[in-house]
């Protein structure tokens, strides 16, 4: 790995997937990032906008204009916090349900593509090592206590309904 860089091949790869999803979502009237957020709010049942700025990494201005756009699009609902009537608490509705049940679709598609020709061990041991990589990432970008907290709540590894069904990952 001396002349290769890991940071290159994910890349390449995130373009293929960003292309691929593109395509294939414009049917469902959302943008990609519309997309990851109806996912984030689908895996949490309720959230704040907060939350997902912190596990998405989006900007909060820009999350606001998807809000937005997926209030207009009737795929989600918005209501007052019961605890905090300053706050705000997210939820999917019957219309975003359906858009993140078929990216499950899209999703376990492109991975039936693109892993067709490696064998299970293999796929499995390449999970694993995605798994360790995120963990690392979590750790080396300060261990933000609330990442690791979503992690344990949206249980990403192991008690997530997507990666029980399909044995690849949340994204499927």
């Amino acid at each position: 790995m001396k002349n290769e860089s890991f940071a290159v091949y994910i890349s390449i790869i995130r373009k293929y997937f960003v292309s691929y999803c593109t395509e294939k979502i414009s049917n469902f009237g959302v943008t990609y990032t519309q997309l990851f957020v109806l996912i984030y709010i689908g895996k949490n049942n309720e959230c704040s906008p907060k939350e997902i700025v912190e596990y998405l990494k989006i900007d909060a201005g820009q999350l606001n204009r998807i809000l937005t756009k997926l209030l207009e699009k009737d795929l989600i609902n918005q209501r007052k916090n019961n605890n905090d009537r300053r706050f705000n608490v997210l939820s999917l509705t019957e219309s975003g349900k359906n858009i993140v049940q078929e990216s499950q679709k899209l999703f376990y598609s492109w991975d039936t593509q693109v892993l067709s020709d490696i064998d299970e061990n293999s796929i499995q041991e390449l999970m694993n090592l995605m798994k360790k990589i995120i963990f690392k990432l979590n750790e080396i970008d300060g261990g933000k206590q609330n990442e690791q907290k979503n992690y344990q709540r949206t249980s990403l590894w192991s008690n997530d309904p997507w990666i029980r069904s399909s044995g690849y990952g949340w994204f499927r």
